[in-house]
């Protein structure tokens, strides 16, 4: 069964900018009337006049309607289908670092650790075609504009996508609350690096943790046996960042 079509709308002033940042222009960009005067707004105008997209003043309840609910700040921006980009595109830069996303299903982690591999440098996200969260207007608004910047590949199937990238030089770490070795100590959580995480309630698939270069799990000191996803994913990948950061 396809997905149903999703509302081409972008909803934020940082989501609208980093749009605007990236080179892809909106169709229009969309501000609600009465707004103060701000730079943010103000950079929003610039950056749509030079691409060519018109701006419009609209009612707030017209922004409210095409926002459905999300917190849209006064700005909306109306865009094409947002576009996955090819595994192999990914996998072409150097010493790429990398997130499989294995069954995250729950669009504000997705959008969290689109937001985290922003800030961490990485160079991308794959997600499998089923049974996973889209790269929706939600995940979109909840990344504040980390979705326009950390291109995302789907594929339909994540344990060959990880071969692939094992092929392509990336040592694969599985990150595993109950594994033996830990992220601090692993010898391979340097770039060229993919971080795999698994689904909310189950963690990895038995399945992919067998294309997996190793297990390892984030040390906690605390009485919980495990961390969000999001919080986990983020940790793992400003461990590699801080691992590939040049010396003071």
């Amino acid at each position: 069964m396809s997905e149903p079509p999703e509302p081409f709308v972008l909803a934020g002033r940082r989501p609208v900018l980093e749009l605007l940042r990236s080179g892809r222009a909106p169709e229009r960009v969309l501000i609600a009337q009465g707004l103060a005067p701000s730079s943010v707004l103000g950079q929003i105008r610039r950056r749509a006049e030079a691409a060519a997209a018109p701006v419009r003043t609209v009612p707030k309840a017209e922004l409210d309607r095409l926002a459905g609910g999300l917190n849209h700040q006064g700005v909306v921006a109306l865009t094409a289908r947002y576009r996955y980009a090819p595994l192999e595109e990914l996998l072409a830069g150097v010493k790429p670092c990398l997130l499989f996303l294995d069954g995250i299903t729950d669009p504000h982690n997705l959008g969290s650790l689109l937001r985290s591999a922003d800030g961490a440098g990485f160079d991308g996200a794959v997600i499998p075609t089923h049974r996973s969260a889209t790269v929706t207007a939600a995940v979109r608004r909840v990344s504040a504009g980390a979705a326009e910047m950390v291109p995302v590949a789907r594929v339909p199937n994540l344990a060959h996508a990880v071969d692939r990238a094992r092929i392509a030089g990336l040592w694969v770490l599985g990150l595993d609350a109950g594994a033996e070795a830990d992220i601090w100590s692993s010898t391979l959580a340097e770039p060229p690096v993919g971080i795999v995480l698994g689904s909310e309630d189950r963690g990895i698939s038995h399945n992919l943790r067998e294309h997996c270069d190793a297990l390892v799990r984030i040390p906690l000191g605390g009485a919980l046996a495990s961390l969000n996803v999001a919080v986990a994913g983020a940790l793992a990948m400003f461990e590699v960042r801080r691992r590939s950061a040049p010396a003071p």
